[in-house]
């Protein structure tokens, strides 16, 4: 008997393990989607820009993130600093690891130019 029920609590849990990655899966799979009402949109509707806008200025920081990205990828540095560099576009955009880096890079840019 006792070995029915640890079975069946085994089960149980492989199911419930299953359900969650495939939440998990289809979540990852979703557009940028905003919230349609905010709470201060109740209080100050003229404050608050629309969510077709929300949905454009989203769209225009992840451009950014991958363009950022893109550049530091062809950086000429150590692996472990890109890998830190990579992980703060992520976490931290506007660290100063990263804000250095691409300000010596537009430094740089500045006087080949000239």
């Amino acid at each position: 008997m006792k070995k029915l029920i640890f079975k069946g609590i085994c089960l149980v849990m492989a199911f419930t393990a299953g359900n969650v990655a495939l939440q998990a899966q289809e979540q990852s799979k979703k557009e940028h989607e905003v919230t349609k009402y905010t709470v201060m949109e109740r209080f100050e509707p003229q404050m608050i820009l629309t969510p077709e806008e929300r949905i454009n200025l989203k769209e225009e920081r992840v451009a950014d993130m991958r363009r950022t990205r893109d550049i530091v990828d062809t950086l000429d540095i150590s692996e472990r600093k890109r890998e830190r560099l990579l992980q703060d576009i992520i976490d931290q955009p506007y660290s100063a690891r990263l804000s250095k880096t691409m300000a010596k890079l537009e430094f740089e840019d500045e006087d080949s130019q000239q």
